[in-house]
């Protein structure tokens, strides 16, 4: 997990495409160009070009050793994840906003997604997918220590996952999974 507290980097993902382009990383692993610009809908010297930003705050970075030959360019997601670190500066907290707006707008944009197509997915992968919401009664310090629960139920999924994309090692059926989650006050 990368702890951000540079408000330069989260500028870089305030971009409506490279959010998607970031995200897009996480979820299918090392990658062509090619493939990313096939799946982007966009041109590869478009997509190229705004890898070269994601990299220079070392977002991104290139697997050469994928390569079949100097045409060939592979990358992957240079970090675990993200953690914003609450940044003081009025302009650091506009540019946190402008990423959790567009970050949210990602996740509910793929669970859209999910809902429109969902019956294209075998049985099985319909009937495992899952959603709920609940209304919880928690003080501060309780809320922060469901937080911890939920991240520590969640870790050992992580590690397998990180396992397995390092290693290229998977069984067949394995597919990429989004889970996202929002815990947060409301007035009464």
């Amino acid at each position: 997990m990368q702890h951000l507290d540079d408000p330069d980097v989260l500028r870089v993902l305030t971009s409506r495409f490279r959010m998607k382009l970031f995200s897009l990383l996480f979820r299918i692993g090392p990658v062509t160009v090619s493939e990313l610009a096939r799946r982007m809908d966009a041109d590869p010297g478009q997509v190229s070009y705004h890898l070269r930003q994601l990299q220079k705050h070392d977002l991104v970075e290139d697997v050469p050793d994928l390569a079949r030959d100097n045409r060939e360019r592979w990358v992957r997601a240079a970090t675990g994840g993200l953690a914003v670190v609450d940044l003081k500066t009025p302009e650091a907290r506009a540019v946190v906003q402008a990423w959790t707006s567009q970050w949210v707008i990602d996740q509910f944009e793929r669970l859209r997604d999910f809902e429109r197509t969902h019956l294209t997915f075998p049985e099985d992968w319909q009937n495992a997918a899952f959603g709920g919401s609940h209304h919880l009664r928690l003080t501060a310090d309780e809320l922060a220590q469901l937080a911890g629960q939920l991240n520590a139920v969640l870790e050992p999924w992580r590690e397998l996952t990180r396992s397995r994309v390092e290693s290229s090692e998977a069984p067949p059926d394995t597919r990429p999974v989004f889970i996202f989650y929002h815990a947060f006050p409301e007035e009464p």
